[in-house]
């Protein structure tokens, strides 16, 4: 059983036990209350009238049944519960596939998907180098957008010490406050786990950390361009968690030192050309001398 299936597991049997739940409350207010079995006796002879197409007094039923119940403390709340997802009713699925619900739960219950520290956004601000300081009011808009950001995409390039780290983090953490799954990584971290992948996801017991990064809400990739260059991983993979976040636009913070030239010459023009799309890229340069000398 993978995480997927384990986390669906988790939905299901909590959506069962809180339906056997209030199956047992009713069952003791039946046991203990007679006008309670009075009207749930009548409801259940005008139903089978109603199945068998006979004149019946449903509707009177059902009144009666509905008014005993919250005369003894018991609601349609207890009795169905309200689902904890409305997108799947707490099944686990969606569309066909897994539920945003059950990939939400599958990343953030793993401490390995938010490498970078979480920094409070207000407080980030306040103490941002002036280089970067107006960037701040952009990320603000990016957040505020979410989840129908025009431009998903927010690329920082500048030099080491400016501050970008703390400003991705800063996001990450808004972000996931409000509810977005969200995965941070360092350029370093994300190739180590395509290098997992690669030569390791055959392994029964092997933990996928290289999908979380596809299927996140939010994916913030830091230092872009300090990584090893690893042939047949690296670059194919790189190009791989790009081009699926490109097409499906999905929210992307990407950080790095690297000038636009030179990440051409790094990633190629297929990587190079979803990062500055400017349909759905918000791509910012912080010019400044490194803050923390």
């Amino acid at each position: 059983m993978n995480a997927y299936q384990r986390a669906v597991k988790e939905i299901t049997d909590r959506r069962r036990e809180e339906k056997d739940s209030g199956l047992d409350i009713w069952r003791r207010a039946l046991a203990s209350d007679e006008g309670l079995r009075a009207a749930n006796a009548f409801y259940q002879e005008e139903a089978v009238k109603k199945a068998q197409k006979l004149p019946n007094n449903i509707d009177k039923a059902r009144e009666e049944l509905e008014k005993n119940a919250r005369r003894v403390g018991i609601s349609k709340d207890i009795l169905n519960p309200p689902y904890h997802c409305e997108a799947c009713h707490d099944t686990g699925y969606a569309n066909g596939k897994y539920c945003k619900c059950v990939v939400k739960s599958v990343i953030q219950s793993n401490a390995e998907n938010l490498i970078l520290p979480q920094v409070d956004f207000a407080t980030a601000k306040a103490t941002a180098p002036k280089a970067i300081s107006k960037l701040y009011a952009k990320a603000e808009e990016y957040i505020s957008e979410y989840p129908d950001n025009k431009k998903p995409f927010f690329i920082i390039i500048g030099s080491a010490g400016t501050g970008k780290t703390m400003l991705a983090s800063a996001i990450a953490t808004e972000m996931l406050s409000r509810g977005a799954a969200t995965v941070t990584v360092s350029a370093f971290d994300m190739v180590k786990r395509a290098k997992d992948y690669h030569t390791q996801f055959a392994i029964d017991d092997y933990r996928d950390l290289f999908t979380p990064m596809l299927e996140c809400d939010l994916l913030v990739i830091d230092d872009l361009g300090t990584e090893t260059v690893l042939k047949n991983i690296t670059r194919e993979y790189f190009y791989t968690i790009i081009n699926e976040r490109w097409l499906r636009k999905k929210n992307t913070v990407i950080t790095s030192n690297l000038a636009p030239n030179d990440m051409l010459a790094r990633y190629g023009e297929a990587v190079f050309s979803r990062l500055c799309d400017k349909n759905i890229s918000n791509l910012f340069t912080v010019t400044a001398k490194n803050a923390r000398i």
